[in-house]
Order: C-alpha cells, then sequence, then structure tokens
C-alpha cells in the first residue's frame, strides 16, 4: 500500500471512528425522540461522498453499526442524496434502555423525574473536544518510510505522515474534505423531541418539544461541551388536585397561574417517590402565585423567572414568613409603579447622558 493511500484509510478510518461516536466527520443526522413512559425512538443517517463509497472505502454499515446495540436497530436500504451516499438506520428502545452498545462514546442520555406537579425530562450527550485531525499515522516501517518519501511526501520520527491543507491527500480524501468545507449538510446534525415544552436547551428550539444543533466540523474548536435539553411535562391530576384545593380557600381564579408556574418551573414541585402524593399548602402556593403574577405585571415574564428562582421560591420547602413578606412588599400598590418610575429614570440618564 502506497503511503498517500495509506494515509487516506487512516483518515477515513478516524472519520469512521468518529461516526461509531455518534460525532461523525462526514455527515450523521440523528433525531431523537422520547416518549411520555421514558422509552426512545430514533432515526440515524450517516453519508459519505459516492466517490469514495464506489472505491470500498466508505462502509457505514459495518463501522457505525457496530455502536448501535444488538435488537434494536433496523437498517435501511442505502441510497443516494445529491453528491452522498446515504445510510439510515431507525431505532427503538424501552424505558431505561440505551439505543448504542455498551462502551460506545459519547451516546445520548435521556433521564426523567417525576415530580408533584409535573414530570421533568432531560437529554444530554457530550461532544469530541476537537475537530477532524489533520495528521495520519503510517505503519513505521523502512518500506512505509520509504514510499513516503517516494512520493514526495514529508516523513517524520515515528511514522507519522504530516497533511497540511489538501495536498498530499489523495482525491477521494481531498474531495471528501473539500465538501466538509462547503456542503451545508456537511458535519453534525442532532435534534431531539422531549415530552412536554422545553424549559432549557443550549441548542436552537425549533418546536415547542424539539431542539436542534448544528456542528461543523473544520472549525478548530467545538461550539459544545455538551449538548443539552431539558422538558417539563405537566402532571395534570397533580396540578388539579391543588387547583381543587385553591378553589377550595376561594382562589380559584389562581389555577390558569398555577399552570403557567408548573410549566415555567418557578413554584415548588418537589420530586415523588412511587405512588407519593405529598401534602399541598394551598394558601402558600396562593402567596407565591401572587408574586409571580405581579412580577410578571411589572417586568415580564423572563425577568420574573429569574427573580423567583433567584429568590428560591421554587424550592421544595420555601419558608412560608419569608414568602409572606415577598408577597406583602410585591402586592403593594406603589410596588410596580416604583419599578417603572425607576426603569424610566435609568434608562432617561443612559440615553439621554
Amino acid at each position: 500500500m502506497g503511503s498517500t493511500s495509506g494515509v487516506r484509510v487512516v483518515v477515513l478510518g478516524m472519520a469512521l471512528a468518529a461516526l461509531v461516536a455518534a460525532g461523525g466527520c462526514m455527515f450523521v443526522d440523528a433525531q431523537f425522540t422520547m416518549a411520555p413512559d421514558g422509552s426512545t425512538t430514533a432515526r440515524l443517517e450517516a453519508g459519505v461522498l459516492k466517490s469514495m463509497a464506489e472505491q470500498g472505502e466508505g462502509d457505514l454499515t459495518t463501522d457505525l453499526g457496530q455502536a448501535l446495540a444488538a435488537g434494536k436497530w433496523r437498517e435501511e436500504a442505502a441510497f443516494e442524496r445529491g453528491p452522498w451516499q446515504v445510510q439510515a438506520w431507525v431505532g427503538e428502545a424501552g424505558p431505561g434502555e440505551s439505543l448504542f452498545a455498551e462502551g460506545a462514546e459519547p451516546q445520548p442520555a435521556f433521564a426523567m423525574t417525576r415530580h408533584l406537579l409535573s414530570t421533568v425530562c432531560q437529554f444530554s450527550m457530550p461532544v469530541p473536544e476537537q475537530a477532524m485531525e489533520t495528521k495520519a499515522t503510517v505503519e513505521g516501517t523502512a518500506a512505509a518510510e520509504g514510499e513516503a518519501r517516494a512520493e514526495g511526501e514529508e516523513w517524520a520520527e515515528g511514522g507519522e505522515v504530516q497533511v497540511e491543507g489538501l495536498e498530499g491527500m489523495g482525491e477521494a480524501v481531498g474531495e471528501m474534505m473539500a465538501m466538509m468545507m462547503s456542503s451545508g449538510e456537511s458535519g453534525l446534525s442532532f435534534s431531539v423531541e422531549l415530552p412536554g415544552e422545553i424549559v432549557r436547551t443550549n441548542g436552537e428550539e425549533i418546536a415547542p418539544s424539539r431542539v436542534a444543533w448544528k456542528i461543523d466540523l473544520t472549525t478548530e474548536q467545538m461550539p459544545y461541551e455538551e449538548l443539552s435539553a431539558q422538558s417539563r411535562l405537566v402532571n395534570w391530576p397533580g396540578v388539579g388536585r391543588l387547583g381543587g384545593a385553591l378553589t377550595e380557600i376561594g382562589r380559584w381564579q389562581m389555577v390558569p397561574a398555577l399552570i403557567a408556574g408548573v410549566r415555567r418551573g418557578v413554584v415548588p414541585d418537589p420530586v415523588v417517590e412511587g405512588s407519593e402524593e405529598g401534602e399541598l399548602d394551598a394558601a402558600l402556593y396562593a402567596q407565591i402565585l401572587d408574586i409571580m403574577v405581579a412580577l410578571d405585571g411589572a417586568v415580564g415574564t423572563q425577568l420574573a423567572d429569574e427573580i423567583m428562582l433567584e429568590l428560591g421560591l421554587n424550592a421544595d420547602a420555601p419558608d412560608p414568613a419569608r414568602v409572606a413578606q415577598i408577597a406583602e412588599r410585591v402586592l403593594a400598590d406603589d410596588f410596580a409603579a416604583g419599578i417603572d418610575s425607576g426603569v424610566r429614570q435609568r434608562l432617561l440618564d443612559q440615553l439621554g447622558g
């Protein structure tokens, strides 16, 4: 095997190794969905350039398939998409089961935690620290060194061929790198759909319950250390029970605010175990909801959420005396007016001074 071909195989091997770890360097499109019972489904597409596939150097079926958990995936027939040869798999896993083989890292992780008023669902997946390497290794033998020098390539001690730019990489690898740099489809694309509504993520929200990430593998530094998303699914029986308690104390009008507070995660929502119901203090929840509604009107929901969380009003067991004190302050007649005048004055000072 000539040194150029050796470099091509090693570079491709690195690419496929990354694909096996669900973090490929040609293109990977992974779509995950988590159901309310904790089960997951996925569709995984991976592609190489047709020129590489035609030379028999892009067998994603063998390489990527090794990372997929046995018995949980169905391989579809390969197909072409523009310049790419694409292989797709469809997978299903039960609650608590992984779609990927043990030891295949990094791989997506799903978690579900049951709370009194909601269920919190989480998705996370580590991202490789760097993009595709630009240095490949060839067997350090005298023959390999001689072949490298004969091809006019630089030979480094220890049997390394320094690959700079696209020179000396072979036509197929050069084409692959060029496509990575120019094609909008190349790189890594991930999306995840979680039960309920997304409440926190470092990705792009493309729907109330779905988030997406796009990673360009030609960058020197990955934009994320980890892909993460969290959603909250309302536990309607629990909310209904608390809504009934609010109605009994004459605060039925706070039920819509309760639903909003649960979705936003700014009201007490302790974790429950098994069939545990937990005690509900309707009067305490009414005061916390009064605070939320007042803050919403004064500073908007985004700042209100930040303030509620900073004050710890979503704690499992907030101090009733402190809650009552805060509620008294925010329900004062001049509370919103004081905030409005303060904001107005600060804006005038900044814009006019």
